[in-house]
């Protein structure tokens, strides 16, 4: 079973009958399991030869709906920190620690809403345990992911044909009309910030941002896909192809 799926089980048992109908939350922990993978995905650090990921997170809910959790927020906490390693092992990320997550109660949260907050955290002498060391090489040795030496875009259609653009493995970066784009299509049917492009472990993605004429990979519209060397992408009327060296 998966952490998501006991975390989601182990919540329905604890509110049963009436309890459930009187109490539920309006929030529920497959909510604030994916803000923390987006945590993880979106306050990457790269390091030498490696991509970190945070290790401190703290989920701020309101007290309406903290208060359903908190006699067994411990028990929920220790999973969320599995469910967080786990996927830090699927995207190919390091955590330097065993991550740690906080849920605490503010009013300044707006009720039925998760806040999430993650910090890369080193611990100081003294303050790493024996399960910690324990943890702490196998997330190192198992995330280090191979980052292409060299990606970039070249256009293959259109006014600005054969233009390349060279992507860096530490950014992201936008692509759209707009001259505040890192990549800048001159096509009136490209949106001001039409997709982004960016790594993520050791593969490159692309996302669609909400554009008017949409992001195509090989002839298919896409939210946001992997990519691989020789990939066509089109953007309003123009086709460019990625490539990795």
């Amino acid at each position: 079973m998966s952490v998501l799926r006991r975390l989601e089980s182990g919540l329905e048992a604890l509110f049963e009958g009436a309890f459930t109908r009187i109490f539920r939350p309006r929030v529920q922990p497959a909510e604030i399991a994916h803000r923390l993978e987006r945590e993880l995905e979106t306050n990457q650090v790269v390091g030498l030869g490696q991509i970190l990921a945070p290790n401190y997170y703290q989920v701020s809910l309101h007290p309406r709906d903290y208060e359903p959790f908190e006699r067994f927020k411990t028990a929920l906490e220790r999973d969320f920190s599995a469910y967080i390693q786990d996927r830090a092992r699927a995207h190919n990320l390091t955590l330097v620690t065993k991550p740690k997550v906080e849920i605490i109660s503010d009013p300044n949260v707006k009720p039925g809403s998760v806040h999430v907050e993650s910090y890369l955290q080193d611990l100081g002498p003294g303050e790493i345990d024996p399960q910690l060391e324990f943890t702490q090489p196998i997330e190192v040795t198992r995330a280090r992911p191979k980052i292409p030496a060299s990606a970039f875009l070249t256009v293959i259609s259109g006014p600005q044909n054969g233009q390349r653009f060279h992507l860096s493995p530490s950014g992201r970066a936008s692509i759209g009309r707009g001259l505040d784009n890192q990549i800048i299509l001159e096509d009136p049917m490209v949106s001001r910030h039409h997709a982004e492009i960016y790594l993520r472990g050791s593969e490159w993605y692309i996302k669609d941002l909400n554009s008017t004429n949409g992001t195509y990979v090989n002839g298919h519209a896409i939210r946001e896909k992997s990519l691989e060397h020789g990939d066509r992408i089109t953007l309003g009327s123009v086709d460019i192809r990625f490539s990795l060296r």
